[in-house]
């Protein structure tokens, strides 16, 4: 017997799918030295609710999509309410395609200009 699928059913593979990829960007950022890390469901529904989807990122405020096409993430980054002067930042893997990391042309020069006076290049 083929099972019809439902909305229900598509909804929890799709939040199922989101959620494997934030616990795997968890892990990536606690092999690159965060080692606290982990998915705000995890840590702090606060922040979950702030759009936040890793916690202990510092100076980080990650949101993570996993989708099946490539979407425009402002509408992400503005939904991101960390209000802590850490960088606003989404992952978004588009299956079968690539991951991109997406942030403020502002965050990222401040942070060229942070590696710059640290000399790290």
């Amino acid at each position: 017997m083929i099972k019809k699928t439902t909305s229900k059913n598509l909804g929890r593979s799709v939040r199922a799918r989101g959620n494997t990829y934030e616990v795997q960007i968890a892990k990536e950022l606690r092999e690159l030295g965060w080692k606290d890390a982990c998915t705000s469901r995890a840590e702090s529904k606060a922040k979950d609710n702030a759009g936040i989807d890793i916690c202990n990122a510092s100076p980080l405020n990650i949101q993570c999509k996993c989708r099946n096409n490539f979407a425009s993430p402002i509408k992400d980054l503005k939904s991101i309410k960390g209000n802590n002067g850490y960088y606003d930042i989404v992952f978004q893997k588009v299956v079968n395609k690539g991951e991109y990391v997406t942030m403020a042309k502002k965050d990222f020069y401040s942070i060229l200009e942070t590696l710059k006076t640290e000399e790290i290049f």
